[in-house]
């Protein structure tokens, strides 16, 4: 044994030598290292429009071509990689120089048109087309003015707030701004522009804010040095005359009293000019019951395909215009809906008395803001969607039905004239439907899960139409750092879990257990609602049932015995995805007494072992 180890030992160090000797010839061949030398340097000849690039982040800005002695970074890949994802026009980038080396790479000569950021990167090894670290960019996307309403292509404009704030909504730009290297203003002060009107011609977003930006031009001069480019979000509506006996309504932002959302006129048989549209009842001015219900029906209708909503008026808002003259407007304040994403139309479920039941949001991948979610049908007065949209809508209505006590008038299956309404929506706003209480001799049997042995972790269960959880998972390690923030179940692959367990500390088994405990744990909330009808508990309206009637309907029903959760993923120790997907089963296990007509609770309990 001793003479093995011996000799091993005399091996390693003859290795060593030969490694040694092997650096020594490594080192005298770096001393002779040559560099690249730019065999061709010239301005890029391509329209200014073509020349906008973003980067890739897979390539270094340097002072010179990379290979070049001397180069020196400017700007890291990972810096690069955030002004690529930044949400601010002022990093975009224009490339004006182009170079190639002798070893035949590309190098493009690029600046942030903040000037932040100046300097060569490497773009491949064909000139024509803009590849390595950089890629070929839109700033801005034109749009049809179809995205706009027929009311807001009809409509005038005033500057709303004139002055000469450079702030995209006070002057005018030649195009909207930074999104060209160098094009500014048009006009650096609109005040002699106040009481100017203005049409939209055209209409577009900026790629990085995702704003809306409008082209206007003066109505009573074509070449009005103010013509040009603004944010939407800085004009206002011009007013008609209202007549003598009506009163109009402007709808308007909260936080903007000047900004008019929308408009309605509401009209007064035989009203005389001056007189008050309501009526002053022992000190408190107010509307009728008929003014109010028709007042409130016009309102949500003027606001279908826009962000806001207003489902029921206040005292306060019956009083102003109540007080309101015939021949005046007055305005009044509706809400905000709020994170209605670019591509998504929410529909909103409108109970018998005028306020929202809940809302759901129909998402649609690569649907800009403002385009419409359906067609005309040819030939017919009805618009729809498309059979897949309409399959995907439907599904999403069931499952935000089930339980509720609530349904569509005829139903849970959407009529012609429901997807005729959700057709005409326009993504980034949102619609309304009716519905209507469940028959008050039905009791909604609302599933709770628990786990087992457990009942203080009961959580209301949500159906869903498909069988894949698709629910929102965050997954933290010990520390509380956050390794996956927000990221749909079916999306974590085994990538994601790997990039999750280089980012903690904690060692793999522990942040896999993290992940899977979240994954459960979203998991633990929902079912595959299927064919399952939680709407059929029937008695006599009003009259009370037990606690083992509701168990006894459940348990007695094969469908509704036992519920299965959407299947989902798990993961191994080092990260690596287990074979098959998991479920959780949910069993009934107890109810609670009620009254026909109101939803009763039933429990469901399940194991993850």
């Amino acid at each position: 044994m001793r003479f093995d180890l011996k000799r091993s030992l005399f091996l390693s160090l003859a290795a060593l030598g030969f490694i040694a000797a092997a650096g020594t010839v490594n080192a005298q061949n770096a001393s002779a290292k040559t560099y690249a030398r730019v065999t061709s340097n010239q301005r890029l000849a391509m329209a200014p429009t073509a020349r906008n690039v973003n980067f890739t982040g897979t390539s270094a800005l340097y002072t010179k071509a990379g290979t070049l002695r001397g180069a020196r970074v400017v700007a890291s890949k990972a810096k690069l990689m955030s002004l690529a994802n930044s949400g601010v026009s002022t990093n975009n980038v224009r490339a004006y120089q182009v170079a190639t080396t002798n070893r035949g790479s590309v190098y493009y000569k690029v600046v942030t048109y903040d000037g932040a950021y100046r300097g060569w990167i490497y773009g491949g090894k064909v000139q024509s087309s803009f590849a390595g670290g950089v890629t070929s960019f839109n700033t801005f996307k034109n749009e049809n003015l179809s995205t706009l309403t027929d009311a807001q292509q009809k409509a005038t404009y005033k500057i709303a707030n004139p002055g000469t704030a450079n702030d995209g909504k006070t002057v005018t730009y030649k195009q909207p701004a930074w999104t060209q290297y160098k094009v500014g203003r048009a006009i650096t002060d609109s005040t002699s522009y106040a009481n100017n009107t203005f049409k939209v011609d055209k209409v577009g977003t900026r790629t990085r804010e995702g704003d809306q930006w409008v082209h206007i031009t003066d109505t009573a001069n074509a070449n009005s040095p103010a013509n040009g480019w603004i944010l939407y979000s800085g004009l206002k509506q011009t007013e008609a005359p209202v007549a003598d006996n009506a009163i109009q309504i402007n709808l308007v932002d909260p936080a903007d009293n000047s900004k008019v959302i929308k408009s309605i006129t509401v009209t007064r048989d035989g009203g005389k000019k001056g007189a008050n549209f309501g009526y002053n009842d022992n000190g408190n001015w107010t509307i009728s019951m008929s003014d109010r219900t028709s007042i409130t029906n016009q309102i949500k209708d003027a606001l279908k395909g826009t962000n806001y909503t207003l489902d029921t008026l206040t005292t306060g808002q019956m009083s102003q215009i109540a007080q309101t003259k015939l021949g005046d407007s007055v305005n009044i304040s509706v809400n905000a809906a709020t994170n209605i994403a670019d591509n998504a139309l929410r529909i909103n479920f409108r109970k018998p008395d005028g306020t929202s039941l809940k809302t759901i949001d129909f998402v649609k991948g690569g649907a800009n803001k403002g385009s419409y979610v359906g067609s005309a049908v040819s030939g017919s007065a009805n618009w729809t969607v498309s059979d897949a949209d309409k399959q995907t809508i439907q599904g999403q209505v069931n499952t935000a039905l089930a339980n509720s006590g609530y349904q569509l008038p005829g139903g849970n299956t959407l009529s012609d004239s429901q997807i005729d309404a959700i057709a005409r929506g326009q993504y980034g706003s949102q619609v309304s439907l009716n519905v209507v209480p469940v028959s008050a001799n039905y009791s909604t049997i609302t599933p709770y899960g628990y786990a087992e042995g457990d009942t203080s972790t009961k959580k209301a269960l949500t159906g869903i139409s498909g069988d894949t959880l698709t629910a929102p998972v965050t997954v933290k390690d010990s520390t509380g750092k956050v390794l996956i923030n927000n990221v749909n179940a079916n999306d974590i692959t085994a990538d994601v879990v790997k990039a999750a367990i280089k980012e903690s500390t904690d060692d793999d088994a522990t942040v896999t257990k993290a992940v899977n405990e979240a994954i459960i744990e979203v998991a633990a909330t929902q079912y595959q609602l299927g064919d399952k009808d939680f709407n059929s508990f029937k008695g006599t309206a009003g009259a009370s049932f037990t606690e083992k009637q509701a168990f006894d309907y459940v348990d007695g029903d094969k469908d509704l015995q036992t519920l299965l959760s959407p299947k989902f993923s798990m993961f191994q120790e080092n990260g690596d995805l287990v074979p098959m997907p998991a479920t959780i089963q949910f069993t009934v296990k107890s109810a609670d007494s009620g009254h026909f007509g109101t939803p009763v609770n039933v429990y469901y309990s399940y194991n993850v072992s």
